[in-house]
């Protein structure tokens, strides 16, 4: 049967405008902050590319309506249907909601926690239907993934060691209005922590955890990727966010599992360096309860705190245990944009400080249990094409990022969540009309 291939001029149209969108991710935080305070409107730099993908949607739509078959090869993919049904109910909640949270946090809140799936179904349906060569592709993206994780590392060690600590205030870098033009520990003016061209830290960190992984990959290529492995440890270090410092260890941890599988517990050598790395933990927590130092870079506290969680872990817990109350009072949510990020173009913010308890209080748990089968059904898909390193980068990084779910809003994060699920979505998209890996 002979495949039904997208026309030459939308193929190359939504080839171009994905990667202009993916290209763009690590610097648009600090470019829609820069244009939107020195020529506005703010909002239109920083909804530029919901608008590029909604205005792309079309024709895609188009060119499948033409033929009943293309749609047809689409709904009987397993993972339409949750994907559809998240985007629905996040509509129909926020229009159930929309007088009591308001029309700029639904608005907000739909952008967030649909956009992603938006890009994955453009670039799932982009290869799906399209010709390329995946061995070029797939090396291209990730040496571009490596480079950019190499900028931004690089840009951040600028950042707290050479740069005026209010630097980025002259680029329209505002606490109150935009993004704070810099982040202190514990408000320690000697502990300035790194973010770059991102929104802050935390995204920071996390963006870099795929960079770190495909990095990692080369390595075993290239020794020369090893330096590029440094400075984007160093990056994700100089956060001083620590969700992301953990999600490196286990990403790298899940790296190794899919490399070497079940012999990794075999190994004398893997057997050492466990142990190794269990003495480096315990050395590690004394010192963070007697160096004053390294408890501020641990547990975010000061030696004059009256424990070693005041401050910023215990507010991360309260934040956490409040929103899970909040389920508890209204398990089929209270509209799409009251909690989360979005929340605050609303007069009640609610912070969570867990993406799950967010999808929870907006959508319900009918909501959380979609984006579970949704993010398990790309996991599993991911998993079983882990032949392809590229498809075993995304998976590690995604067993990671999954992990800093529990302590951030992590997929509201645009660069992040944009630029994984649009890679995500080009590997199961390749692989749609596959029956086996290329390596």
């Amino acid at each position: 049967m002979k495949r039904d291939y997208l026309p030459t001029w939308l193929q190359q149209t939504l080839l171009v405008s994905l990667a202009v969108v993916i290209v763009l991710m690590p610097l648009h935080a600090f470019i829609s902050t820069w244009g939107g305070t020195a020529i506005g409107p703010l909002w239109l730099w920083k909804s530029w590319k919901e608008i590029l993908l909604a205005g792309l949607s079309v024709p895609v739509i188009v060119w499948l309506s033409l033929k009943p078959k293309r749609w047809a090869s689409l709904v009987s993919d397993k993972l339409f249907w949750p994907i559809v049904g998240f985007v629905i109910l996040a509509v129909l909640m926020g229009i159930a909601y929309l007088q009591f949270n308001g029309t700029d946090a639904f608005a907000a809140g739909l952008a967030m926690n649909t956009r992603y799936f938006l890009i994955f179904g453009l670039a799932y349906t982009l290869f799906r239907f399209g010709k390329f060569d995946w061995p070029v592709m797939r090396r291209r993206m990730a040496v571009f993934l490596i480079s950019a994780g190499v900028l931004l590392g690089a840009v951040g060690l600028i950042q707290v060691k050479l740069l005026p600590i209010d630097f980025l205030s002259q680029f329209g870098y505002d606490k109150d209005t935009t993004i704070a033009p810099y982040t202190l520990i514990d408000e320690n003016p000697d502990a300035l922590r790194a973010f770059a061209t991102l929104r802050g830290p935390n995204d920071y960190g996390a963006f870099l955890l795929l960079p770190l992984v495909l990095s990692l990959l080369f390595v075993k290529r290239n020794k020369w990727f090893l330096v590029g492995t440094a400075v984007i440890l160093l990056g994700i270090f100089l956060s001083s966010a620590r969700s992301a410092w953990l999600a490196a260890i286990i990403t790298i941890l899940a790296l190794v599992l899919l490399v070497y599988g079940s012999k990794v517990f075999r190994s004398r050598r893997a057997i050492g360096i466990a142990a190794i790395s269990v003495g480096v933990v315990a050395v590690i927590g004394f010192a963070a309860v007697s160096i004053p130092s390294v408890r501020l870079a641990v547990f975010h506290s000061s030696p004059g705190d009256s424990s070693l969680t005041e401050g910023s872990t215990d507010q991360h817990w309260q934040a956490t245990m409040g929103g899970i109350s909040r389920v508890a009072q209204q398990p089929f949510g209270c509209g799409t944009g009251c909690a989360g990020p979005a929340s605050y173009y609303s007069n009640d913010p609610k912070i969570s400080e867990n993406y799950y308890v967010q999808i929870a209080e907006e959508l319900g748990v009918v909501g959380l249990g979609l984006w579970t089968v949704i993010a398990g059904a790309v996991g599993w898909r991911l998993w079983k094409l882990r032949a392809d390193w590229f498809a075993r980068g995304l998976l590690a990084s995604f067993v990671g990022l999954t992990a800093i779910g529990f302590w951030l809003h992590v997929w509201s994060d645009d660069p992040l969540s944009l630029t994984w699920w649009a890679l995500a979505g080009v590997v199961l998209g390749i692989y749609a009309t596959k029956s086996k890996s290329t390596r």
